[in-house]
């Protein structure tokens, strides 16, 4: 035993000296394993500390157990998975299913809310999570479209009023609308902010050449049931696809992704604040795309251990590439993760899992998911010649939808 050779009494703490060395050497593979279990943000902040360091998103060591830290990390937060189906050309009955275990082997079929009852199409959910068990239902393309909050859990609803611009304008005028929904932490509200975006148009011999065809940002507020125009300045600069456009809301904040429609502009993530109401972009790293052929690309955004992840689908390439974002904002803090494939007869694509491991994509008709651990792929019963879809996380709540104006 060795004895110390100091011992200091002060404040109750005894401190003892002894004559073996400490060691002020980490071995590397513990500093690796350290490191990959930091959240991504710190990850990255700490890429400067050194040359090896500055690395790491190259070693594949390091690489490997950070996206197992990813995979085994379980999202307890979210119950349910949930499943919108939709047939050809949306013209027919769209679907909604609870995936009701971690294997997805049962499917629970759920009616729409009394408003869909009668004309079931068209109908899509804005984002990829619920907000305190409420789910944010977008019904039709044009002007006419509504919106409604809904609690699967409670069936409670909420029909947001039309906007003073929806109402103003021309039943014939060709609308487009991009809808996001969010929880406003400061003032305890839930909000839905909206994109209207029109053409000049045509009504008999009538040219509606007085109007303004910029788009308009609004933004509606639960508390006071009311809408109102946004001061932002996006126009004529991106295009939003119609299912790509659901977006993805995380921590206060509704994301998009937008291609630019000038040549000039990059295409980058939108996000809007729902606390601030400031809008704010995040370019895509040069680098991204590596070697794949972006002329046939197509990118939407998810949600991957309470990150935001975005999925780039190669057509060419039959393969998936998964980045994450470790801080809004600033385009090199992207990080690429996944690369899933060559698979055959690949076609639509989304990512959602209680354990956030499973990627669902359509092959040859028919639903299926791939493990992104294991990679080994399941068939999950939904078929059809051609069909959509869209994935999504709920978490059950049985707190009522009104209360918040009470």
């Amino acid at each position: 035993m060795q004895t110390p050779i100091a011992v200091k009494m002060e404040n109750s703490l005894v401190v003892a000296a002894t004559k073996k060395k400490v060691c002020n050497h980490l071995p590397n593979d513990i500093v690796l394993f350290i490191l990959s279990k930091l959240p991504l943000i710190s990850l990255k902040r700490f890429l400067c500390v050194s040359k090896s360091w500055s690395l790491l998103f190259k070693n594949t060591y390091f690489m490997n157990m950070l996206r197992n830290n990813i995979l085994l990390n379980d999202d307890s937060y979210y119950d349910e998975t949930f499943l919108v189906r939709y047939t050809p050309k949306y013209s027919e009955r769209c679907n909604f299913y609870w995936l009701s275990d971690e294997g997805f082997a049962n499917s629970v079929h759920l009616d729409w809310p009394s408003q869909f009852q009668e004309d079931y199409i068209h109908i899509f959910i804005v984002g990829s999570v619920s907000i305190n068990g409420i789910l944010c239902l977008k019904h039709g393309f044009t002007r006419t479209s509504q919106v409604v909050l809904w609690n699967p859990t409670t069936s409670e609803t909420k029909v947001i009023p039309p906007s003073p611009i929806e109402n103003r304008r021309p039943d014939r005028n060709p609308w487009h609308f991009l809808h996001g929904f969010g929880y406003d932490h400061v003032s305890d509200d839930y909000k839905v902010i909206q994109m209207i975006e029109y053409f000049p148009g045509y009504q008999g011999d009538m040219i509606w050449e007085d109007r303004s065809y910029d788009p308009s940002w609004e933004i509606y507020s639960l508390k006071t049931n009311s809408w109102k125009k946004l001061d932002i300045d996006m126009q004529n600069c991106y295009y939003y696809s119609p299912l790509q456009g659901n977006g993805l809301y995380a921590d206060g904040v509704f994301h998009w992704w937008a291609i630019s429609k000038l040549k000039n502009i990059e295409e980058c993530m939108v996000s809007f604040d729902f606390s601030e109401e400031v809008m704010c972009t995040t370019l895509m790293p040069l680098n991204m795309d590596g070697g794949f052929d972006v002329g046939y690309v197509e990118r939407h955004l998810v949600s991957l251990n309470e990150s935001i992840a975005l999925i780039s689908k190669y057509k060419k390439e039959s393969t998936f590439c998964i980045s994450v974002l470790a801080k809004l904002g600033e385009r090199e803090s992207w990080i690429n993760l996944f690369t899933v494939g060559p698979l055959l007869s690949m076609e639509y694509s989304n990512i959602v899992g209680m354990k956030n491991n499973t990627l669902f994509y359509r092959r040859d008709g028919e639903l299926v998911c791939v493990d992104l651990k294991t990679q080994m792929i399941k068939e999950l019963g939904v078929k059809g010649d051609r069909f959509h879809f869209h994935v999504g996380k709920y978490k059950k709540s049985f707190l009522p939808i009104r209360g918040i104006i009470n």
